[in-house]
């Protein structure tokens, strides 16, 4: 049964006095009094407890995932920087390796060069001339290549001083001109064609004939050859051909013909020293180009020539004129430009007809293999 207690003890508990609380309750009630607030403290005291531990582990699991979170960023930032690292490492031995590279060719060229030029043993220039065909076909080196063949060309003609051309000159002019051919490039083709015109001068100079038909021939082998496989139109292959062409109508006696030559005769004879050259080739070798040579040529005669679409004029009718008039002034020599243009391409095609014929006869005879019917048949 609970005890009451006095509103003394209370008023006494509420002043803190303890003078008061001793008169007004007795010693059981004290005792009891001092159980129930040992019992609300401990209770208290259990709450604030549970509170901190709840408060802790909270605290606890923030870090916790803080830490997460951190190591996350921190990881991300390392991977990071490890990316940039790497690539600019590999950006630095790139560019070490393209240096080295670069520096490799340039020592390659310079020793190739060496050998090219030594004037005392024709075997090292031979060998040169056949290494610097590498360098022809090289965007960096191309030009540098082809002055060295071009000049040494020159050198190799003026050394040969017989009559006609010895076995070791014509060794080295054929590797000069197959070095200047090695090339997909129509347009380094062509300025290759232009070196004929040292062979022109020499001619000029000495009268050779007999030494310069046969350096004009390697050169319409190799050159024009070559042109015929790897230009994609007739307009392309005709700057190729035309320092040939030109060269054999000033001097046709190094072509077998006489004077006066015009461009259809030349284009002619060339494809037909083009043919007498690659029969030779097919007759003792199995494996040569000629086939594919006829066929390219072939294929190239039988592209149609194009008009342009538009023709401008740049002459302006002048002074006071009606419409009519000023519109005639403007068509007329829009007109006249179609017409001379249409049979400039007119005489390109004639000028072609007899060489044309001669490509379209051989490579009938002679097609180029096809693929996948080569070797011995089951």
């Amino acid at each position: 049964m609970a005890t009451s207690v006095p509103d003394e003890t209370r008023k006494a508990l509420a002043a803190k006095d303890p003078y008061a609380l001793a008169a007004s309750a007795t010693k059981e009630q004290l005792d009891t009094l001092r159980s129930a607030e040992e019992l609300i403290e401990a209770d208290r005291r259990r709450l604030s407890t549970n509170k901190l531990t709840i408060a802790a582990q909270v605290l606890v699991g923030w870090v916790a995932i803080l830490g997460f979170v951190v190591n996350a960023y921190q990881s991300w930032t390392n991977k990071q920087q490890a990316e940039r690292q790497a690539q600019v490492d590999q950006d630095r031995w790139s560019k070490e390796f393209q240096r080295a590279r670069e520096g490799d060719k340039y020592r390659a060229f310079f020793e190739t060069t060496v050998l090219a030029t030594d004037t005392a043993n024709a075997d090292k220039r031979l060998v040169g001339y056949a290494l610097l065909q590498e360098f022809v076909g090289d965007a960096d080196y191309s030009s540098k290549a082809m002055l060295m063949l071009e000049e040494s060309l020159a050198q190799e003609l003026r050394r040969n001083t017989n009559q006609g051309i010895d076995e070791a000159h014509r060794n080295a002019v054929v590797a000069i001109v197959t070095a200047l051919s090695e090339t997909r490039d129509c347009g380094a083709l062509a300025r290759a064609a232009r070196s004929v015109d040292k062979v022109a001068q020499r001619l000029n100079r000495y009268g050779d004939i007999e030494e310069t038909s046969e350096v004009f021939d390697v050169y319409v082998r190799r050159l024009v050859g070559r042109a015929a496989q790897v230009c994609t139109t007739m307009a392309d292959f005709r700057t190729v051909r035309r320092p040939l062409r030109d060269t054999l109508v000033k001097a046709p006696k190094i072509g077998a013909l006489s004077y006066p030559t015009g461009p259809e005769a030349a284009n002619s004879r060339m494809a037909e020293i083009l043919r007498d050259r690659c029969l030779t080739d097919v007759a003792v070798s199995g494996a040569t180009d000629c086939p594919d040579i006829f066929a390219g040529y072939a294929r190239l005669c039988d592209q149609p020539e194009v008009v342009p679409k538009e023709l401008t004029s740049a002459t302006q009718a002048k002074g006071k004129a009606d419409a009519g008039t000023v519109r005639d002034a403007r068509s007329q020599p829009g007109r006249d430009t179609a017409a001379s243009i249409a049979a400039r391409l007119a005489a390109n095609k004639e000028a072609d007809a007899g060489g044309c014929d001669v490509m379209k006869e051989i490579s009938a005879r002679y097609p180029p293999p096809v693929a996948g019917l080569s070797g011995s048949a089951k």
